[in-house]
């Protein structure tokens, strides 16, 4: 897996896949985002945000790849969330071989969790990639509406229809493959 875009492009994305000693025995619950899927992402999001200077949110990050994405194209700082130990090790390994250190913070616990306790943080860009057994997007995104930010992208399998409408923010859906992206941009 590469960066597709920015000062990093084409760099390596260290993740359970590339190390045979960190593959993970059931790969239903680790899907990494595409690159087709990425590059799709990336372009709806260019016409959304500048990137320049951002502070962006990877929850349920695997291996950074959505958070490293955005670093790549100018974002400030990027925590990500993961709660594997082995995925928080890999995204700590993938910033110090690309020489972002500074511009991250991992943090090696569940989502969910982390948002409780810092509801008054605040970001410009939220990602989550939840695993495919997920089960409650309408929980993660009522949670995630507790945060401050300017655009929230939910990922998720087209398998998956939760109508979610909030007058405060605009809603697009967007799908590559197999793959559906809900974006939710603040109006205020």
């Amino acid at each position: 897996m590469r960066i597709i875009s920015g000062k990093f492009k084409s760099r390596k994305i260290n993740s359970r896949f590339r190390d045979n000693n960190c593959i993970k025995s059931n790969l239903s619950d680790f899907r990494p985002t595409t690159d087709k899927a990425r590059v799709m992402l990336f372009n709806v999001l260019n016409n959304i945000i500048d990137f320049r200077n951002i502070s962006c949110l990877d929850l349920f990050a695997g291996s950074g790849s959505l958070g490293f994405e955005a670093i790549s194209r100018g974002a400030e700082h990027c925590d990500f969330v993961e709660s594997s130990k082995i995925c928080a090790s890999l995204i700590k390994k993938t910033a110090s071989e690309l020489g972002c250190e500074q511009n991250i913070s991992v943090y090696n616990e569940n989502a969910e969790t982390f948002i409780k306790l810092n509801e008054k943080l605040e970001y410009d860009l939220i990602f989550a990639d939840p695993p495919y057994s997920y089960d409650d997007y309408e929980t993660l995104i009522r949670n995630v509406m507790k945060l401050k930010f300017s655009v929230f992208v939910l990922e998720h399998s087209s398998c998956e229809n939760f109508p979610f409408e909030n007058k405060s923010y605009e809603i697009l859906d967007r799908k590559s493959g197999i793959t559906k992206f809900k974006i939710f941009i603040s109006k205020e």
